[in-house]
């Protein structure tokens, strides 16, 4: 006889948020510039034109002048 395996499963869960978009049809406001925003691009500049951020990886954020 076969040995019985018992099968275990879960609750479906809801789906996740949807993502946030913004108006399409968005153009980079940088002058001279063409490139086409996404829909899901929070910022009014493409990448080439953004301002870079730089990430704080751990640590605690220095205090004004420290540095």
């Amino acid at each position: 006889m076969a040995k019985q395996v018992a099968i275990h499963g879960s609750k479906p869960q809801p789906l996740p948020r949807a993502s946030q978009k913004y108006p399409s049809g968005r153009n980079c406001e940088h002058p001279d510039c063409t490139t086409k925003l996404s829909t899901y691009n929070k910022r009014s500049k493409c990448w080439a034109h953004a301002d870079m951020k730089v990430p704080r990886l751990r640590g605690r954020k220095p205090a004004a002048g420290s540095a």
